[in-house]
């Protein structure tokens, strides 16, 4: 491994803003130089590799390049990326998850300079746009379960209706076939009404009579629906 003496304090140092081009000529030029064999290749290969992702740092840490005079840490950035009625508080993370850049960044162009403003902007504003998507989703889940109580109070009291009303068409129903099958009250005028004018005439101090015949008694398996609104008797002998 001594062959990559020279290529460790490329990986220790902070990732280089410089064009591509120069950094790959300086890597090619260091490769010449120091002739590093078909393992450590590998393994160098591997290890620039793995610099393309970054693990996320406070959003306390300080801007490579301010804003503004009032806008230096990330903290600042996202305070003024955020809509003004935003809760700073309540939502925001501890930490910032930055976008992944490599070593050797292409995505500016071959003789661009890396733009580390426009990276850390970026950042920024993904964070801004998830932390604006979760405060939606929790307003979403706070008024639905306000909604919910308030459905289930519509489905009882409509229940409620639906059960007042087939008890009416019930009792609607029960009155119709009673007037259908039986004699009520009204549509069958008593023997008492009319047999008292005839028995004072006829016979003045006799009260026995003007009384109408008590029912003959019933055997014991016979039922008489009269009183309950049906001319009928129910009779449950075998003969």
């Amino acid at each position: 491994m001594w062959c990559t003496r020279w290529f460790l304090p490329l990986l220790l140092l902070p990732l280089p803003t410089a064009q591509p081009y120069f950094l790959v000529l300086f890597l090619f030029s260091l490769a010449l130089h120091a002739k590093p064999c078909f393992y450590c290749i590998v393994l160098l290969g591997a290890l620039f590799l793995s610099s393309c992702y970054w693990q996320s740092f406070p959003l306390e840490t300080r801007l490579s390049i301010p804003w503004s005079s009032t806008v230096t840490t990330f903290y600042d950035a996202l305070n003024a990326t955020l809509p003004p009625d935003f809760d700073l508080r309540e939502y925001t993370p501890p930490i910032i998850r930055v976008n992944d850049r490599c070593w050797c960044d292409f995505t500016s162009g071959i003789f661009e300079s890396y733009d580390m403003q426009k990276w850390e902007r970026e950042s920024v504003e993904k964070l801004a746009a998830d932390m604006v998507q979760q405060m939606k989703d929790r307003t979403e889940k706070l008024t639905r379960a306000e909604e919910l109580p308030n459905a289930e109070e519509e489905t009882l009291s409509s229940e409620e209706t639906h059960s007042s009303a087939n008890h009416t068409t019930q009792k609607s129903t029960l009155s119709a076939l009673r007037s259908m099958f039986g004699k009520t009250e009204t549509q069958a005028p008593s023997v008492t009404d009319t047999e008292p004018s005839t028995t004072t005439t006829l016979v003045p101090n006799s009260n026995l009579t003007s009384m109408p015949p008590p029912p003959p008694p019933r055997r014991p398996l016979e039922y008489d629906l009269n009183p309950y609104g049906f001319d009928l008797i129910l009779d449950f002998h075998w003969s």
